[in-house]
């Protein structure tokens, strides 16, 4: 995968996770889905920290913010994976706030880079 492909889809991942409304939205158009996990398991889709495309397309202070945000992700992915309430639900719990906040700050300081790239 290229660099900013990845770079794309990790940046993608991370506006869903900040974004409360597109979650619902996101539920709506795919009732069959549960966007709650579907959260979790999009990050661990995109985020491999130790590969070259990785390094290629993000800096070494926006790869330390990816591993901020990805140490909030393990916590909440472990509090909830297995019983993650529906997102209409999910939204209203402290784990999906420490998620989304910790996506809104990551993602304030991927977007000066985002906006050079």
């Amino acid at each position: 995968m290229s660099p900013s492909l990845l770079r794309t889809h990790i940046l993608d991942t991370l506006e869903l996770i900040a974004d409360r409304e597109a979650q619902l939205c996101y539920q709506q158009r795919a009732p069959h889905l549960m966007v709650s996990t579907e959260l979790l398991l999009q990050w661990e889709d995109w985020y491999r920290p130790d590969t070259p495309p990785m390094a290629w397309a993000f800096e070494a202070d926006e790869l330390a913010a990816l591993r901020a945000f990805h140490a909030v992700f393990v916590d909440v992915r472990n509090e909830v994976m297995f019983d993650a309430p529906p997102i209409q639900r999910f939204v209203q719990t402290a784990p999906w706030r420490r998620y989304h906040h910790a996506a809104r700050a990551t993602l304030s300081r991927l977007r000066p880079a985002r906006a050079a790239a």
